[in-house]
């Protein structure tokens, strides 16, 4: 099997109990692989974190409460002419 589309049609050959067995392996070994790769990255020192964006829309909020705020490209669309 040289390509993807040779590996589906076989896939699409087996029956179905045995393509859930190779979905659930295939999920174990993403899963185990994500964990491994995950840890090895929160060991080493070098990992550069970005802080949290801000929550606009509780800004939003804090400021003008409950109002509903016009969408003003909406508004400028209106008034323009094309």
């Amino acid at each position: 099997m040289n390509s993807v589309l040779d590996v589906e049609k076989a896939l699409q050959q087996l029956p179905p109990e045995d393509r859930w067995e190779i979905a659930r392996w295939l999920l174990d070994d993403l899963q185990e692989h994500t964990a491994i790769h995950t840890t090895a990255r929160n060991s080493d020192e070098t990992v550069q974190t970005f802080p949290p964006l801000p929550d606009y829309s509780a800004r939003r909020r804090r400021i003008f409460g409950d109002k509903v705020l016009p969408n003003m490209v909406l508004a400028s669309r209106t008034q323009e002419s094309w």
